[in-house]
């Protein structure tokens, strides 16, 4: 495009997102005045939204904000619309139904769904939770959606019974048949916009999802590990099947995962051993679910070591030390006694089992 000469429609969203239209041009087009179709001068301005000239963003946002419902909802019928003007639809546009037409778009990349289960109403949430499909392709939905201060419990019922069925088959088939689709992604419209010094609107209230594991990230810098770094690299779904399938040094790293279907995955493991479990037990790195699972496994409460490392551990819940803290020996329990690491309430009943026994 020269000079900024108008073009097709897709050669100024292309022009746009590589800084070659006119400056003219673009505040044209953020006030609806070039003769193209609504649709598309709308598909225009969702991407200057994002412009780094505050002004000309201001006037489309201020475009987008005075569409009707209705013409969004119709806008949103084509099941061809580019990711990232959904993502960006998302941020200038809350009503409900709009947000629940984006969730169920053909087109919406992982990362807006994502933003959406962490902050979508319940319609919303229950769009993404019965969308098996993506759920597969994305599991990291799991752990946003159980982040969304309004999750009710038939979400986070069917959120588990998703995860109790993925486990159990991605445990009992070969590594092949756990492969899926990859879904869209707006990573390379996000570079492009980066590069021009632009952004997403509303990114402080609706923030993109992190990605990478922060509790691995912090590992993998710490030891410069090769398997740390390669398993940093997968997605969760990977990662998932690694926990499920891959060798001891593996399961032994993703168990620090903060992903809890990760942590689930690894207890889960046909490979795991009792020893792994009772060192897994006493890691004060892992999350209080590693604790809490090993706690609900009846074949595993059964061993004593397991037992011991348990209550001994401060990331234990207390209601789970407490619980186990009778089935200690002597020894044992004036250990725990006299432990300043664990909670005092641990410290206590362990004196007044003592005292019980003496």
């Amino acid at each position: 495009m020269n000079n900024g000469a108008i073009g097709s429609v897709e050669q100024l969203v292309d022009g746009i997102l590589a800084g070659t239209v006119a400056r003219q041009v673009r505040l044209f087009a953020a006030q609806g005045l070039l003769p193209i179709s609504h649709e598309d001068v709308f598909r225009l301005q969702l991407i200057l939204s994002a412009d780094p000239d505050p002004e000309l963003a201001d006037l489309a946002r201020a475009s987008v904000v005075q569409e009707g419902v209705a013409f969004i909802l119709e806008w949103l019928e084509d099941p061809h619309k580019a990711s990232i003007e959904l993502d960006i639809l998302i941020r200038i546009r809350n009503e409900e139904e709009v947000w629940a037409a984006v969730a169920q778009h053909a087109g919406v990349a992982d990362e807006t769904l994502r933003v959406l289960a962490r902050h979508g109403s319940a319609l919303v949430q229950d769009i993404i939770v019965t969308n098996q499909v993506r759920l597969l392709s994305c599991l990291e939905l799991l752990e946003d959606l159980r982040a969304n201060p309004q999750i009710n419990n038939v979400v986070l019922r069917r959120v588990k019974e998703f995860e109790d069925e993925f486990i159990v088959k991605a445990a009992a088939a070969a590594p092949e048949a756990t492969e899926i689709e990859p879904s869209p992604s707006i990573e390379e419209a996000l570079t492009a916009l980066r590069a021009l010094g632009s952004h997403l609107p509303n990114t402080q209230d609706l923030p993109l999802p992190p990605t990478p594991d922060e509790e691995l990230a912090e590992r993998a810098e710490k030891k410069g590990e090769g398997a740390f770094a390669r398993l940093l690299r997968m997605s969760t779904h990977e990662k998932v099947i690694r926990a499920l399938k891959g060798s001891q040094e593996e399961r032994s790293i993703l168990v620090n995962s903060r992903n809890r279907i990760v942590v689930r995955a690894v207890l889960a493991s046909p490979k795991l051993t009792d020893g792994e479990v009772e060192r897994f037990a006493s890691l004060r790195s892992a999350s209080e679910e590693v604790t809490r699972l090993i706690a609900q496994n009846p074949r595993w409460i059964r061993r004593y070591p397991i037992i011991h490392s348990l209550v001994e551990n401060p990331k234990t819940p207390i209601q789970i030390a407490l619980r186990l803290l009778p089935r200690l020996n002597i020894r044992h329990l004036k250990k725990m006694s006299m432990n300043r690491n664990i909670d005092s309430a641990v410290r206590k009943r362990a004196l007044q089992l003592l005292a019980q026994r003496r």
